[in-house]
C-alpha cells in the first residue's frame, strides 16, 4: 500500500474534471457453430434518449446497477446505449463498425468525463474481427486519452486478448455461473474507479493462462471452491480485484482460453503471485469431466430419479441452450419424452415461431395436428409430427434472468401444447430457461412435474436446484456441446485440454500490463 502522502501527490497531479462517467454496454457471445445469423436487428438496443435513469422494466445488470448506484453517489451519468443479443453467429463486418460508432457518437455527445464504464461480454466477434471488445476499448481509448480510467465487467466465459489488457484499467470478469453477481461486480468497478479518480491508484494486471475450456458451474465443487478462494485472494492487502475467465470455446479464436487475472495497486509482483496462485488451483478445479448420458438414458435415469426422491428430476438439455448459440428447436430429447408414454414431464423452451402462431390462430382448447421442431439444421434433428391439445396461450410472459428478482425478459408469444403425457412450451423469442416462471406463467406446476426438461446448460440451476430431487446434464448433438472434441475447431490455441487428451494443465504468465499515468 502507498503512504497517504503519496496518494495525495499522485491525486495532486490529476487534472480536475467534472464527476461524470461515461455508461454503455454492449454484449453478444458469438458462436461460430451456430446456424442462426445474426445481424443489428437481432439485438435487443435500449437508447436512453434523455432518460435521467436505466430502465425499469427490462433487466440491464451491471449497466444499471453501476448507472443507480452512481446517482444514488451524486455523479453525473451520460449513458450510451445499453444492448443485447441473445447467443449466435458472427455479427457483419458493417454491422459491428454501426454499432462501434454509435457507441463512439454517444460519448462524444457525453462531452468531458472523467471515467469509463462498459458492461461487455468478452467472447463477441464479428466477421473478419476476432476481437470485437478489444478493438472497442481500443476505440474508446483513443477518444478519451490516456488518463480517463476504463473499467469494464465481462462475462465469465470472456476471452481475455492483450489489446483488452493494454487499453482497460479494470477487468473484471463475473466470479460465478450462472452469472448471478453482476451487480456485485460493477459495484466494485464503482468503487475502484472513484478511488481510481480521487486517490489516483495506479493498477497493474497480471495475467495468466491456463490451456483448458469447458464449463464449469460455480455452484458445484470444486469450483464452489475455488470462487471462495478468489474472494478471499481478493481481500489480501493490496489486492484491487481478481477474475478467472473460463474462456468460450464456441468461438473458435487463439485467445479462447481461460485466463486468470489478479489487479493491484501499483504491485507487479503481487499480482503475478495472486495470479499464478489461482491458476494453479484453477487448473486443478477445472479438470476435465466425462460426456453426460444421452437422450435415452438422460429420460429413464430421471424418471427412476423421481421415483426414488419424490421430487422432479430436471435434464439440463444443454447441447441445444440458445444462451450459448444453439438453435433451441432439437428434438432428440423431446422425442424420447413422448415415446416413453409416462406422464407428468414437461419441456420448455422449443424454438418454434410457426408452432406457436398455429398455436394462437386456434386458441386453447383445439386439438391440431403439428410439426415441432427440427427446423434450422441437423443439429435440431428430425421435425416431429404430434397431435397437440393447445392448452395456452400468452403474449406476456416473462422470466427472471438467473432466476433473480423481478421477471422482466419477455418470452415473446407462447403456447403451452399437450402431447400425449408431455407438456411443452413453445415461443417466439429464442433464449434459454432460467427461471420456474417459464412453466407457471402457463399453468404448469414444477413440484407437481416427475420430469422437467430446460434447454439450458447452467443458468437454471439457480432457479430449479431447490425443487430438484436430481439433475442430470444431457448430451446430444448441439452446437453448444460442452465436449468440446465434438466440434470441428481450427482456431483455438493447441494444445488444450480436453481437446489434446494428455495436456498438461500448467499454467503459463501472459505477462504483466499496467497504464502508466
Amino acid at each position: 500500500m502507498h503512504p497517504p502522502m503519496a496518494r495525495m501527490s499522485r491525486m495532486s497531479r490529476m487534472p480536475h474534471m467534472s464527476r461524470k462517467a461515461f455508461v454503455a454496454a454492449l454484449m453478444h457471445e458469438t458462436n461460430v457453430f451456430s446456424p442462426v445469423p445474426t445481424n443489428l436487428a437481432s439485438f435487443d438496443i435500449w437508447r436512453p434518449a434523455g432518460a435521467s435513469e436505466p430502465p425499469r422494466d427490462r433487466d440491464t445488470m451491471a449497466y444499471g446497477e453501476f448507472w443507480r448506484h452512481a446517482l444514488a453517489e451524486g455523479l453525473d451519468v451520460a449513458p450510451g446505449y445499453f444492448a443485447t443479443c441473445q447467443p449466435s453467429a458472427p455479427l457483419s463486418s458493417a454491422d459491428w463498425t454501426a454499432l462501434r460508432d454509435e457507441m463512439l457518437s454517444d460519448l462524444a455527445r457525453a462531452g468531458s468525463v472523467d471515467r469509463v464504464f462498459l458492461f461487455l461480454h468478452g467472447a463477441q466477434c464479428a466477421q473478419g474481427t476476432d476481437d470485437v471488445e478489444g478493438e472497442l476499448l481500443a476505440a474508446v481509448r483513443a477518444h478519451v486519452g490516456p488518463r480517463v480510467p476504463i473499467a469494464v465487467v465481462l462475462d465469465l466465459h470472456a476471452n481475455v486478448t492483450r489489446l483488452m489488457l493494454e487499453q482497460a484499467d479494470y477487468l473484471l470478469a463475473c466470479l460465478e455461473y450462472p452469472h448471478t453477481d453482476y451487480a456485485d461486480r460493477a459495484l466494485e468497478a464503482y468503487g475502484l474507479l472513484e478511488r481510481h479518480v480521487n486517490t489516483g491508484l495506479r493498477p497493474v494486471t497480471a495475467a495468466v493462462r491456463v490451456p483448458v475450456v469447458g464449463a464449469y458451474p460455480t455452484t458445484l465443487e470444486p469450483m464452489r471452491s475455488f470462487v471462495a478462494g478468489e474472494r478471499e485472494a481478493q481481500a489480501r492487502r493490496g489486492v484491487l480485484s481478481v477474475s478467472t475467465c473460463h474462456g468460450f470455446w464456441l468461438s473458435d479464436v487463439p485467445d479462447a482460453i481461460a485466463t486468470v487475472l489478479a489487479i493491484t495497486d501499483g504491485d507487479p509482483a503481487l499480482a503475478e503471485t495472486v495470479a499464478l496462485e489461482l491458476a494453479c488451483r484453477f487448473a486443478s478445479a477445472a479438470a476435465p469431466s466425462g460426456h453426460g448420458p444421452g437422450a435415452a438414458d438422460a429420460v429413464k435415469s430421471a424418471l427412476r430419479l423421481a421415483a426414488e426422491t419424490g421430487k422432479p428430476s430436471v435434464i439440463a438439455d444443454r447441447c441445444d441452450n440458445p444462451g450459448g448459440g444453439a438453435a433451441g428447436d432439437s428434438t432428440f430429447v423431446l422425442s424420447e419424452l413422448i415415446a416413453c408414454g409416462a406422464d407428468g414431464m414437461a419441456l420448455a423452451m422449443v424454438w418454434d415461431p410457426m408452432v406457436v402462431d398455429f398455436a394462437h390462430r386456434a386458441g386453447a382448447g383445439a386439438r391440431l395436428a403439428l410439426r415441432i421442431g427440427g427446423k434450422v439444421g441437423p443439429c435440431s434433428g428430425a421435425p416431429l409430427d404430434v397431435v397437440a391439445d393447445v392448452m395456452v396461450v400468452r403474449d406476456d410472459a416473462r422470466q427472471a434472468v438467473f432466476a433473480q428478482g423481478e421477471p422482466r425478459l419477455p418470452l415473446g408469444r407462447t403456447a403451452r401444447l399437450r402431447i400425449g403425457g408431455v407438456e411443452v412450451i413453445a415461443n417466439t423469442e429464442r433464449q434459454q430457461v432460467f427461471d420456474p416462471r417459464v412453466f407457471t406463467a402457463h399453468g404448469i406446476d414444477p413440484s407437481a412435474c416427475r420430469v422437467l426438461v430446460v434447454k439450458s446448460t447452467t443458468h437454471f440451476r439457480n432457479g430449479f436446484a431447490p425443487l430438484a430431487g436430481a439433475i442430470i446434464d444431457c448430451e446430444t448433438p448441439g452446437s453448444v456441446t460442452t465436449d468440446p472434441t465434438l466440434l470441428g475447431h481450427r482456431r483455438l490455441p493447441r494444445p488444450l485440454a480436453p481437446i489434446d487428451p494428455g495436456t498438461p494443465l500448467t499454467p503459463r504468465p501472459l505477462g504483466v500490463f499496467s497504464r502508466a499515468r
